[in-house]
């Protein structure tokens, strides 16, 4: 098995950078991605969006936000109510988004659960290959993308 290469995570960099621009008009800073240490927590936040990935690929998107960044962005989508439903409704949209760019990318043999959405939920990576983590940051909040697929394809060229 092997991991996501650096070609092909840029796919996902660019959806964080498109979602956050064309929501919102502001473009989030991505900031430099980094292979998560194995048995180590990852930093999280109040929600986070999980999408499982099987067929080709395997393993989960992961995708976690802070409360005030994600009242942000349903402020900014017109919203008037700013309940923990609506946080973990627009968390696991977000997720979702980011799992369909992700089957545009790696190929349409990639099956796609629909979001589990959380609060507070500890990441621990397993054992090797490591995830990738891509921490961002938008109108001052901090979040990360953690993307944890391996797949046994040859890697691309």
């Amino acid at each position: 098995m092997r991991a996501l290469q650096e070609q092909e995570l840029g796919a996902f960099v660019a959806s964080v950078n498109h979602f956050f621009k064309h929501a919102t008009g502001d473009a989030a800073e991505v900031r430099s991605a980094y292979l998560a240490e194995t048995g180590e927590y990852l930093p999280f936040f109040d929600f986070s969006g999980i999408v499982d990935v099987s067929g080709e690929w395997r393993g989960s998107l992961y995708f976690s936000a802070p409360r005030g960044m994600l009242s942000h962005l349903l402020l900014s989508y017109g919203s008037e109510s700013y309940t923990d439903a609506d946080h973990l409704d627009l968390i696991g949209e977000i997720a979702n988004m980011f799992s369909g760019q992700a089957r545009r990318e790696l190929g349409e043999g990639l099956e796609i659960s629909v979001p589990r959405r959380c609060t507070s939920i500890a990441i621990k990576p397993g054992s090797e290959p490591r995830p990738y983590v891509v921490p961002l940051a938008w109108r001052g909040f901090e979040a990360i993308v953690v993307v944890d697929l391996k797949t046994s394809r040859s890697p691309v060229s």
